[in-house]
């Protein structure tokens, strides 16, 4: 294939991956970035980026005027369904044919996580474009539990989830799937749930995490608001810091909005598993407990 595929949202997690699977393979790609810092690091390595604000139609429809396939990532902010929005119409507006969306496994239209809320908002934008689409809805980021790194190298794994399950996944298996969604024809109007390989409770996490790291990691359950206030200790905005008490003490410990739903799709579309929690969290041992 020699379709040329823009990215937004490379400097994040999965944005950023699925650049680099995409730039390691040939395929022309195009990052779209922010700042004039960003685009010259990337031309550098022989990307092609252009500069373009989320916030800016007419920027971003000149950053997409030519390709033929758009990854769009939206990062998580008060704008995100703003953002969405300029994405889709920026697509319409450069002739783009396919877009394809990094949406959540827990999208849904009265969410109380603004960034599932707003997910589900681009989703139905997307549905109703005209455009090619197609929506990939991934299940609970593995790299989500860094943030309890410290708790975790001390043998505990906090959280307010009960007995919720999820289908944990390495955001490297989502940018896998993104990656041969892009450069491959047939995904036109779907919508793959992308699953770790096991639908993992608190428990669950902590024997992954206790098999991964080599050492024992226990589950601690707070309270939400006890949860809230230690993501605050953490630097997060109040808003978020409410996002993800919403999201981890009510829609995941209830298995609210498909949260607990498991697929094969990131086999089936990849040709190969998705990683377990252990792999996962032996190959970050050194984040997870400070140790090599």
């Amino acid at each position: 294939m020699t379709d040329t595929i823009a990215i937004t949202g490379v400097t994040g997690d999965v944005g950023g991956k699925t650049l680099e699977l995409l730039h390691d393979s040939g395929a022309p790609v195009r990052a779209v970035v922010r700042r004039p810092d960003q685009a010259e690091r990337l031309r550098a390595r022989g990307i092609d980026a252009r500069l373009a604000d989320l916030d800016d139609l007419d920027a971003l429809t000149r950053a997409l005027e030519g390709v033929d396939r758009v990854f769009l990532v939206t990062p998580v902010s008060e704008r995100q369904a703003q953002q969405g929005e300029t994405g889709v119409r920026a697509a319409q507006r450069a002739g783009v044919p396919r877009v394809v969306h990094l949406s959540g496994g827990d999208a849904a239209e009265h969410s109380p996580m603004p960034w599932a809320a707003a997910a589900w908002r681009t989703d139905r934008l997307l549905r109703d474009s005209g455009l090619a689409w197609t929506i990939l809805h991934p299940s609970a980021f593995m790299t989500n539990l860094l943030p309890s790194a410290p708790a975790i190298g001390r043998g505990w794994y906090p959280h307010t989830t009960g007995r919720g399950r999820a289908g944990w996944i390495d955001t490297a298996d989502i940018a896998r799937t993104a990656a041969t969604v892009l450069t491959e024809d047939g995904h036109d109007g779907t919508e793959p749930v992308l699953t770790g390989p096991a639908a993992l409770d608190a428990h669950g996490i902590a024997a992954g995490l206790s098999s991964g790291l080599g050492r024992r990691v226990r589950p601690l359950h707070l309270p939400s608001r006890v949860y809230r206030a230690v993501v605050r200790a953490g630097g997060v905005p109040a808003w978020q810091a409410e996002g993800l008490r919403q999201q981890f003490g009510r829609v995941l410990r209830r298995g609210l909005d498909g949260v607990d739903v498991m697929s094969d799709d990131v086999a089936r579309i990849t040709g190969r598993p998705p990683r377990s929690l252990a792999d996962w969290a032996r190959g970050k041992r050194e984040q997870l407990t400070g140790r090599g």
